[in-house]
């Protein structure tokens, strides 16, 4: 299978139309299909995907981690460092949940991904991300709690 860079991706030609999506067919797309085609199995798949599309795309330090979160309307981040390998990431907007029911469920997954992804590319060292509150249970924003070892 052919592998694509973000170069590849970002080749859109739609002067009608541009390149923004609705949030709505996002959400289609990413809750709705990804579960009913992966099932269970949707979590870890999307967490893996996040992880590689945030070491595609990279930051240097923090700065550059926030601007790359933002730049893409992920959410708006806000970085606290508890020490060298944890760190917390509040993720306010979250592009999945947003707005979300209060439904007793956290599924930011791919976003827990792409936070490990860039934290990895930011340290030059492995990360996990692990998503602790979020809108769907009752929060205003999503957070992440990253261990880089």
């Amino acid at each position: 299978m052919k592998e694509y860079t973000i170069e590849d991706l970002k080749q859109i030609v739609r002067p009608e139309l541009g390149e923004e999506i609705p949030l709505t067919l996002f959400r289609i797309l990413r809750i709705i299909g990804m579960r009913s085609i992966l099932g269970e199995s949707s979590g870890s798949t999307l967490y893996m995907m996040g992880k590689h599309v945030g070491n595609m795309i990279g930051s240097g330090d923090i700065a550059e981690f926030k601007n790359r979160i933002r730049e893409l309307k992920i959410g708006i981040p806000e970085v606290e460092i508890v020490d060298e390998d944890h760190i917390t990431v509040k993720l306010y907007e979250c592009i999945t949940c947003a707005g979300f029911s209060n439904t007793g469920e956290m599924f930011c997954d791919m976003e827990s991904g792409i936070i490990a992804g860039l934290m990895e590319k930011v340290y030059g060292k492995k990360a996990k991300s692990t998503q602790t509150k979020s809108w769907s249970v009752g929060y205003k924003y999503c957070e992440f709690e990253v261990f880089i070892y």
